[in-house]
C-alpha cells in the first residue's frame, strides 16, 4: 500500500481515537439522568449508533470497498473496536460497561455497512485497494 493509500485511512483513525478520548472522559455526577429520549431510546444510544456507523463508513471509504465481504470486515473491525472501548470504560469510575451501549454500537455500524454497500456497489466489481484488482 503506497503512502497516499495509508493517507485515505486518516479519517477513521482520527475518528477511533476521537471515539476513544471522549469515551474514557468521566462523567460528571447525574449526567446520565439528564439525556433526553427520541423513538423510545435515550439519546446518548442514538449517538453511539451514529458514532460507530461513522467509523464504519470511514473505513469502508478509506478502503474503497465495494464488494460485500470487505464491508462486513469493516463492519467488523468497527464492532470490536466498540467492543473494546465498552470494556475500556469498565476501568473509569464514573463510567461502566454497557451491552446496550454495545448494541448500539454494533447496530449503527452494521446499518451503516449495508448503506455503504446499496450505495456504493453498483458498476464496481472489486475493491480498488484490493492486490488482485491491479493485475
Amino acid at each position: 500500500m503506497t503512502v497516499p493509500g495509508v493517507c485515505r485511512y486518516l479519517p477513521a483513525v482520527t475518528f477511533s481515537l476521537l471515539l476513544l478520548v471522549t469515551s474514557l472522559l468521566p462523567v460528571p455526577e447525574g449526567a446520565g439522568e439528564q439525556v433526553p429520549a427520541l423513538l423510545g431510546f435515550t439519546l446518548d444510544k442514538w449517538v453511539h449508533a451514529a458514532s460507530y456507523g461513522t467509523l464504519a463508513v470511514l473505513l469502508a471509504w478509506g478502503r474503497r470497498a465495494h464488494r460485500a465481504t470487505t464491508v462486513v470486515a469493516l463492519v467488523a473491525i468497527s464492532i470490536c473496536y466498540g467492543a473494546g472501548v465498552e470494556l475500556l470504560q469498565g476501568l473509569v469510575p464514573s463510567r461502566g460497561t454497557s451491552g446496550a451501549d454495545f448494541f448500539a454500537n454494533s447496530l449503527g455500524a452494521a446499518l451503516a455497512g449495508l448503506a455503504w454497500l446499496v450505495t456504493h456497489r453498483t458498476g464496481a466489481p472489486s475493491d480498488q485497494t484490493d492486490p488482485q484488482s491491479r493485475q
